[in-house]
């Protein structure tokens, strides 16, 4: 399904109240550390429901964030609204389709098609950012715990095994072509999904895995009732996650060469 038609109403509220449970945001702002004390503005590519956005703009009052998802976009304008965060604006475009000024900080998380090694928002993220370009993509590893249940779920249910792998070193190498030496720090954050009942989370994976059919849907059923943990009268598929998250200063010295891998 295309991405701009995958995220609905219902889709993004599930997002959202997966992003409402996690330690994503602290863990990355932790990351990055003492260098967003001067930054006072903040432009978050691929921004979501807000997952950094809204955090950003406690900290530091402005934030510029572009989502392309209308449904997305308007979740985190209404999430805005609610938190009273005047300073956020939301921009909702694809990128490379309207203009934007210089911000003292330039963020994507989680973006592939922005974050590979020859896209041309690498170069546009050194260019606009004044003081720190901080980028994130998915490390996947083996001790990670998989993703949905997606390893078991995806022979039983699509006929062919998953495959997640990381593209993080890629983004690395676009970097260092582009002159920038960044900082790489591998970040592990919890990303656990609730759900009210059994027949959400059935909804849920269906829509995922773009299945169809009562066939499907009672596999599920009796799948899911083993796996998901009952907490607080919710039902939680538990998911660790890990990413690089890449830090990077202007004022910083240029890459000079290759250099190593991400640190696992």
């Amino acid at each position: 399904m295309p991405h701009s038609e995958f995220w609905t109403e219902r889709t993004v509220a599930w997002y959202a109240r997966a992003v409402a449970r996690s330690d994503f945001a602290p863990r990355v702002l932790a990351v990055i550390g003492p260098a967003l004390d001067e930054c006072k503005s903040a432009l978050d590519v691929g921004a979501g429901c807000g997952a950094l956005a809204l955090p950003l703009a406690r900290r530091m009052g402005w934030v510029t964030a572009v989502e392309p998802s209308a449904a997305m976009a308007r979740a985190l304008r209404e999430a805005a609204a609610r938190a009273g965060l005047g300073g956020v604006t939301v921009i909702e475009a694809a990128w490379g389709e309207v203009p934007v000024e210089r911000h003292d900080l330039v963020v994507c998380a989680h973006v592939g098609g922005l974050l590979n090694a020859d896209s041309p928002f690498l170069a546009d993220a050194k260019r606009l950012a004044r003081r720190l370009v901080v980028l994130i993509r998915d490390a996947p590893r083996p001790e990670d715990q998989d993703k949905f249940f997606y390893r078991e779920l995806y022979p039983a249910l699509l006929g062919r095994p998953y495959e997640h792998r990381s593209h993080a070193d890629e983004t690395l190498g676009g970097l260092r072509a582009l002159g920038m030496a960044p900082r790489v720090t591998l970040c592990e954050y919890s990303s656990d999904q609730p759900f009210i009942d059994l027949e959400e989370a059935c909804d849920f994976w269906m829509t995922y895995m773009g299945l169809q059919g009562s066939g499907p849907r009672a596999y599920l059923e009796g799948f899911l009732r083993e796996r998901l943990l009952s907490a607080s009268g919710e039902l939680i598929a538990p998911f660790r996650k890990t990413a690089a998250v890449f830090v990077w200063s202007p004022a910083e010295a240029q890459a000079s060469g290759p250099g190593d891998g991400l640190p696992y």
